[in-house]
């Protein structure tokens, strides 16, 4: 076609910008990569405040893999560096990632607990526990949450003030009384290294600043303007905490020791914690103590009267937590292997800063006994050689932020801590007590949302290889509530979900080409674990052509080929999957090798008939299924004619097996389909087909007298279930329906009835009779044909006469 010169300028310009275009789109995908590597980068170095920007923007990238990973990154480095809103914001964006990993829950519970926001930690650390049972720490934090509502009616257990003047907009914490004055630990000036900071918080690395009360010894009020300590006490990296003996004459310190390690690949600077201590008589000569190690930290030193007690914090191996307290004393001139304050004092958390006061009373820092959040302060104390259980300060001392590092002043009611609680100057701020009162014996109490008390575990596996099935799709039915509880499993094949004591659960697994699984199973109140392990895996069989499945508990009286009753529910079975699955099949009947082979061959031809008919009577296409019988000629062991076996091995060629002949391309229909629930969605469960769960309870129906208390219902209390009572008497004789015949009571409006009215029960024997209606007896054979109708084929007409059950002539 012919075009003009605009044309042809118009159609060149669109040409140029669709290029520049897709050149834009490439160089910021590649930027987004770039930023994402250097923001990385500055991670793994541990310099969290140098990746924060690079992180947030990639954060902004069109890329899902890129904007996922700076948003968990970024939730990350804002809880490094202590920024609670931030972290917060950004670990809620990360949950509604998908294939989070669950820590990030807990982070987030985290971080509302620190902005005081209970209840919705609560519900954070209760969807980390059900997600991660195994780990103590959520069910322990929802717990704590839930008793803030109590501890926040408890009177103010001291007054407090921010000392100004001795904090500044960068960390200052640690104080600790030395002569006259008061010393403690900030990062507010260089280190000697006039331009290194500490790349962590971006702030400098710590020394040691002193300070004493503008009027003597009156430490509530004014402080003169802290001064930087000599070098005799400040090296270049970090200096402090310290602690002074009473005396003034001896000084423990916390500093680290540069050692340079590799990390994927990177030369990374790290700072061990390390405990030193010199006498102050003299020249100062800082000892190591014999315990330091390259490995791990040691810090905090805190030591008795007569220093030959020091109590320390630790991260070494072999602790219970994160960080813990150990006991070293000095004996010989040597300091003995360090003990664990045992269980009493350390948790899962972390126990730091500790602090001793005459020798009987231990103040110290934890974020793993009950607390506001981060990190309360605590006090032990020393009688008949034991420590007491931890005692929390309360407020205003703690706050729902990291409060720690305690100094407490000759009379015990006075003193100085640190905290960043929001209002200070700084990251981290000194504040001054006074008048405090001892801390309030807390009463656990039961939290406003029910904390997670139980959890169960179940496994998926795939039958044929035994291999745990990732990504299954589990049904969990509460037969108290009604409610189904939709799960996946993980990686691992493992689901897990809050569960409670005695309560029948049904859990049913469920994979799109696989054959189904499910089973039922009771928690007992004698149960003593907090983890309940489900009985047995859920098993899926893959359909596959020319798959061969045997058919247990199919039993034929002697040379007969009529179906039993006691075959009927393995028969049921497979009618289920012939209706469920677009699959045709063969249904083989075996024998043994006595008798002669044409008997043989003609038995198991007329059993398979039997059997298929059963079937098709069930509703199942003729054209589906067929019957073979193979007599002898398929033995599974040596047992053939003339050998001598045992009756077991006999009894193993004597089976039926159930054959995929072919798999259909399944079509889409308007039926019932549980794959449009979502995971973690909880519905009721008359949501659900009526046979969804029925197999589930031994048997796929529960008909006639035949069925016996081995079938375990449910018995609810709930207000909304209707409990079944016993038929009033009736005058004269009427007619009604049978549906079931069961040992145990079940509620009339039990899902496995939906859709009847009018149920009574009646008592006959140990059986309890579920009928319905009462009427004449045209209207109660319209009745049948209706319930038959609805699924209950073997539903039967029953006469009523004097409270009896009667079949009906």
């Amino acid at each position: 076609m012919y075009q003009t010169g605009y044309q042809r300028l118009i159609k060149g310009k669109m040409k140029k910008i669709t290029i520049l275009l897709s050149v834009i789109l490439l160089a910021t995908a590649t930027e987004s990569f770039a930023q994402i590597r250097k923001a990385n980068r500055n991670f793994d170095l541990y310099k969290y405040s140098k990746a924060i920007p690079l992180y947030q923007k990639a954060a902004r990238s069109k890329k899902d893999e890129v904007r996922k990973e700076a948003t968990l990154r970024l939730a990350d480095c804002y809880r490094f560096v202590n920024n609670a809103e931030e972290a917060r914001s950004w670990y809620l964006r990360a949950t509604e990632f998908s294939n989070i990993d669950p820590i990030n829950y807990f982070y987030l519970g985290q971080a509302y607990r620190t902005l005081q926001e209970y209840a919705l930690a609560q519900e954070a650390f209760q969807k980390y526990a059900t997600l991660q049972p195994d780990d103590p720490r959520g069910e322990a934090y929802a717990r704590y949450c839930g008793m803030m509502e109590e501890w926040q009616l408890f009177p103010p257990a001291s007054e407090i003030r921010n000392v100004k003047n001795l904090n500044s907009r960068y960390s200052d914490f640690g104080p600790a009384f030395f002569e006259n004055g008061l010393v403690y630990t900030s990062d507010r000036n260089p280190s000697l290294l006039e331009n290194k900071r500490y790349g962590w918080t971006n702030f400098n690395y710590l020394n040691l600043y002193q300070a004493d009360p503008k009027f003597f010894r009156d430490f509530w009020r004014e402080m003169a303007e802290p001064v930087s300590m000599s070098s005799k006490f400040n090296q270049t990296f970090h200096d402090g905490p310290a602690f002074f003996t009473p005396d003034s004459k001896s000084i423990y310190l916390t500093r680290t020791k540069v050692e340079k390690i590799r990390k994927e690949g990177n030369s990374v600077l790290t700072y061990m914690l390390k405990i030193y201590y010199s006498s102050l008589e003299d020249k100062i000569d800082y000892k190591a103590f014999p315990h330091n190690s390259d490995s791990y930290s040691t810090g905090h030193p805190t030591v008795s009267k007569d220093g030959k007690t020091m109590i320390f914090a630790t991260d070494m191996p072999g602790g219970k937590g994160g960080s813990d307290l150990y006991l070293s004393s000095l004996t010989g001139g040597s300091w003995s292997t360090p003990v664990s304050m045992g269980e009493q004092i350390n948790t899962f958390g972390n126990e730091v800063f500790p602090t001793l006061v005459n020798d009987t009373l231990l103040y110290f820092a934890s974020d793993g006994l009950p607390g506001y959040g981060g990190l309360d302060l605590y006090v032990c104390r020393l009688a008949d050689g034991r420590w007491s259980e931890p005692e929390n300060l309360h407020t205003p001392i703690n706050s729902s932020y990291d409060d720690f590092s305690i100094a407490v002043a000759a009379d015990m009611k006075s003193g100085f801590f640190s905290s960043n609680r929001p209002g200070g100057e700084g990251n981290d701020d000194i504040y001054a007590f006074r008048n405090a009162r001892p801390p309030v014996k807390t009463i656990p109490v039961k939290p406003a949302i029910q904390p997670v008390l139980l959890a169960m575990k179940g496994m998926v596996n795939d039958k044929t290889t035994g291999k745990p099935f990732e990504k299954a799709k589990v049904f969990v039915l509460n037969t108290k509530s009604n409610k189904v509880k939709v799960l996946e499993t993980n990686a691992d094949g493992v689901f897990t979900m809050p569960a409670e004591k005695n309560i029948l659960y049904v859990a049913k697994a469920v994979k799109s080409g696989y054959i189904d699984d499910c089973l039922n199973f009771r928690i007992e109140s004698s149960d003593t674990a907090s983890l309940y392990e489900v009985p047995r895996p859920l098993m899926l069989d893959k359909l596959e052509v020319n798959k061969s499945f045997r058919v247990e508990n199919i039993y034929y009286d002697l040379d007969k080929w009529f179906i039993r009753e006691d075959a009927k529910p393995a028969l049921d079975n497979l009618v289920e999957i012939m209706k469920k699955y677009p699959i045709t099949a063969e249904l083989s009947s075996h024998t043994d090798s006595r008798a002669s082979h044409a008997y043989n061959e003609e038995l198991s031809q007329k059993r398979a008939e039997a059997a298929v008919r059963y079937i098709v009577l069930q509703g199942v296409d003729p054209s589906r299924i067929i019957a073979k019988g193979y007599g002898e000629n398929r033995l599974v062991n040596g047992c053939s004619d003339g050998v001598i076996c045992t009756e077991e091995e006999h009894q193993a060629n004597r089976r039926t097996e159930f054959k995929i002949l072919s798999i259909q391309q399944q079509t889409a229909d308007d039926g019932f389909n549980p794959d449009t629930f979502a995971t973690e969605d909880e519905v009721d469960v008359y949501l659900f087909d009526p046979e969804f769960f029925r197999k589930c309870f031994g048997s796929k129906a529960l008909p006639r007298e035949n069925i016996t208390n081995d079938l375990k219902v449910e018995k609810t209390v709930a207000q909304e279930v209707l409990l079944p009572a016993p038929a009033q008497t009736v005058s004269g004789a009427c007619y009604g329906v049978q549906l079931a015949a069961v040992g145990n009571i079940m509620p009339v409006n039990d899902p496995w009835f939906k859709g009847i009215k009018d149920i009574k029960i009646y008592k006959s024997g140990r059986l309890n009779k579920y009928v319905a209606g009462c009427n004449d007896r045209e209207t109660a054979q319209k009745l049948l044909s209706d319930i038959q109708a609805k699924g209950f084929k073997e539903a039967f007409l029953v006469k009523i006469e004097n409270e009896q059950i009667l079949l009906a002539r």
